[in-house]
């Protein structure tokens, strides 16, 4: 089998997008749904609000009857009675009278507007009321914020703290949800031990596996680290049989080429099949997607630059769909560069850029680095693209950069 046989970014994605992903649903409880990614339209079955509502301290009253009042000629009510917030109102408004009310208190049959209590003088057993209303003012009529039946919030969205809000004030304490991709994450590499340990001369600690499970965790999926493997067909193999339950597989190292790169043929020897090995891309050439058990698995190139952006770029994006999000948007900001960037023509690049404000334009400065760096990423607001037709850009040009999340 000829592997590494680089194809576009934009075929890549195509791959990765046909393959199926079938979310599962369960429930939560609305304490646990942050973040979560609906599994059904949320459908109110109240209106709401359920009655009638002042918006202000005032008195409830009938429009009618006080047309033309200002303060230099106020309009004369007598005072019916008062109704708590809490309670309901139990009496119809008679013409001529008027009700105090405290905010958020249910109005009273036949009032059609609330006076805020500044534009009233209570005089005994009457007030006289120095402003006119419309119709309707200062209430919050029944089903003016949700209608009974309406779909507040559609399947496939990603909860955030107001939709919490939302599911409170329809009744809605469980919450039906997409169950959270579990991701088995592999490392390998003879030179590779683990991040407890002081590395001798020649070693380097695990980056990648934990970079990956961040990554993915801080976009809703659940992680199991696995281990780290040894450059060898078995290890590797041995290492993947391990994550037969999981819905995701991603192992880091090992994916080019190379005398020592065995990813690719631990993946056949299991049965499994190779959907692409290369995108012509830098960093992250040398990137496999396959199927393994009917699931998707990504061997990933082990320098943590590249193995940590083709997470971003090719990764995520079939883990949202594992996770049921619908209609996601990658957060982009336009700026305008300030130094060159060369690029090699025929290769897509990303370039990790720091964004600032300058006299209130945005300016994006490159961040270059090598493969193997990771510090790079700290300082970084996100990457630009760099198609492959073109030969980098140039100072002062505009740009679009790819915000991280």
């Amino acid at each position: 089998m000829e592997f590494l046989k680089a194809i576009s970014s934009e075929e890549a994605l195509g791959v990765i997008d046909s393959f199926a992903a079938d979310p599962v649903k369960e429930t939560v409880s609305i304490n646990d749904v942050l973040h979560r990614i609906l599994a059904e339209d949320a459908v109110s079955h109240e209106d709401i609000p359920p009655f009638p509502r002042s918006l202000v301290d005032g008195f409830a009253l009938k429009v009618k009857d006080i047309q033309g009042a200002k303060e230099t000629s106020p309009v004369f009510l007598y005072i019916q009675g008062e109704i708590k917030i809490g309670e309901a109102a139990s009496v119809e408004l008679e013409d001529g009278k008027c009700i105090y009310l405290t905010t958020g208190a249910m109005i009273p049959e036949g009032a059609d507007g609330v006076v805020m209590q500044e534009f009233v003088r209570t005089a005994g057993d009457a007030v006289e009321v120095t402003k006119t209303l419309h119709r309707g003012e200062n209430i919050c009529f029944q089903g003016e914020d949700i209608t009974k039946g309406k779909i507040v919030l559609q399947r496939g969205r990603k909860v955030t703290a107001f939709d919490v809000g939302l599911f409170s004030v329809i009744g809605m304490p469980d919450v039906p949800v997409y169950k959270r991709p579990v991701a088995g994450i592999i490392s390998t590499g003879d030179e590779i031990v683990s991040v407890e340990e002081a590395p001798p001369f020649g070693k380097i600690r695990d980056i990648n596996g934990h970079t990956i499970a961040n990554i993915l965790k801080d976009n809703g999926a659940s992680c199991i680290f696995f281990g780290i493997g040894k450059d060898t067909v078995d290890s590797i193999a041995g290492k993947l049989e391990l994550t037969r339950e999981c819905d995701l597989v991603i192992i880091s190292g090992g994916s080019s080429k190379g005398q020592r790169d065995y990813i690719a043929d631990a993946i056949v020897r299991l049965g499994g099949e190779i959907l692409f090995h290369g995108i012509n891309i830098k960093p992250g050439k040398p990137t496999i997607f396959g199927r393994l058990w009917g699931r998707p698995v990504f061997g990933l190139p082990g320098h943590p630059n590249s193995c940590a952006m083709v997470t971003m770029r090719f990764v995520l994006p079939l883990l949202r769909r594992l996770k049921g999000e619908e209609g996601y948007k990658e957060k982009r900001v336009p700026g305008i560069l300030s130094t060159n960037i060369p690029s090699t023509s025929g290769v897509e690049e990303y370039v990790k850029v720091a964004v600032r404000e300058v006299d209130g334009s945005p300016y994006v400065t490159p961040i270059f680095s090598k493969s193997p760096v990771i510090s790079s990423f700290v300082d970084a607001s996100g990457y630009i693209i760099v198609p492959e037709g073109k030969d980098g850009y140039e100072k002062d040009e505009k740009v679009e950069v790819c915000l991280f999340e």
